[in-house]
């Protein structure tokens, strides 16, 4: 192959896509010996209609959907049902799928996406400089917004907020460093988003962009904890971000502002940490620890636990 794109794992069954195209499915049998070496990956096959396509992200959902979103400009789910480890899935099941339970069509190359089951929300990077929504129900485009003028968007997140249990934001990281967020309108009693033309809580003077930018693309993000952010660069870095929103109300030239629906925000970057003189590939994160790779064949564990010791100092 040509080196791996994307991974996703869903219990014991694991979806990847590399840059030769296609998305190959693998089950992990635990088969350990008494000396603790053994277990085996178990080829389950390809998914057919991906073989020609290059798959840029990879992500399973609860119901054993897995979502692939596809530098042709597509995102498909396909059903992982029916395959439990044994040596061919049910007789009624087709495994690998074939074909697409739900099938979204944007408007240039998905180069990220994530999953926002609470919302029931997916949201993509697309090459053209857009964040595009799509509704996780029926695989429908929802929603989109240009942020980025001759540069793609490169990576895509749904954050929760903390001080506010309904809040969630969009947050979009583009080819030139810049991430911008962008709030949603959520109904607090229902929880999910409202106004289908325009789900995004800002006005013509709401400043999106969020203080410092990379110095290179922002590869990827990551989200554990409510309120928080983890953005990687491929300039190496690693940065921490603490979300926040102000309702206070304020006035303009005697005009009463609508502060009630659009807030002020507020994105402070907690900590930048760096690593890779090379680039950055990938982050993830548990809330305690953060696990990032890159250009020197190594992945670098920092461990914030309290009982950990390393005070946030790399611990391989």
């Amino acid at each position: 192959g040509g080196g791996v794109v994307s991974v996703a794992i869903h219990g014991d069954l694991i979806a990847s896509a590399g840059r030769e195209g296609g998305v190959g499915l693998w089950w992990m049998v635990k088969s350990f010996q008494e000396n603790g070496e053994g277990g085996n990956l178990v080829p389950l096959g390809s998914i057919l209609g991906l073989d020609k396509t290059i798959v840029t992200s990879l992500k399973f959902d609860s119901n054993n959907l897995l979502w692939a979103a596809c530098d042709d400009g597509t995102v498909r789910a396909y059903n992982m049902t029916g395959y439990d480890g044994g040596t061919s899935a049910a007789a009624d099941v087709q495994f690998p799928p074939k074909k697409p339970v739900f099938q979204s069509d944007f408007t240039d190359s998905v180069l990220d996406m994530h999953l926002c089951e609470e919302l029931k929300l997916g949201v993509c990077a697309i090459a053209d400089g857009g964040a595009a929504l799509f509704n996780m129900e029926n695989g429908q485009f929802f929603a989109g917004l240009m942020l980025f003028e001759g540069v793609a968007a490169r990576s895509a997140l749904i954050v929760k907020h903390k001080s506010d249990q309904t809040g969630y934001s969009v947050v979009c990281g583009g080819a030139d460093g810049a991430i911008h967020r962008i709030p949603l309108k959520v109904d607090p009693e229902t929880g999910m988003v409202i106004d289908k033309e325009n789900p995004f809580l800002i006005s013509d003077t709401t400043e999106t962009a969020v203080q410092p930018k990379h110095t290179g693309p922002v590869m990827c993000m990551a989200s554990h904890e409510d309120g928080m952010f983890v953005s990687g660069g491929q300039d190496g870095a690693l940065r921490v971000w603490d979300c926040a929103e102000d309702f206070s109300e304020s006035e303009n030239n005697g005009e009463q502002q609508t502060a009630k629906n659009t807030p002020k925000l507020k994105t402070k970057c907690m900590y930048a940490l760096t690593g890779y003189k090379l680039w950055l590939g990938s982050v993830c994160t548990d809330g305690k620890r953060l696990v990032s790779d890159g250009g020197e064949n190594s992945i670098i564990i920092r461990d914030f636990s309290s009982d950990s010791g390393t005070k946030g100092k790399p611990s391989l």
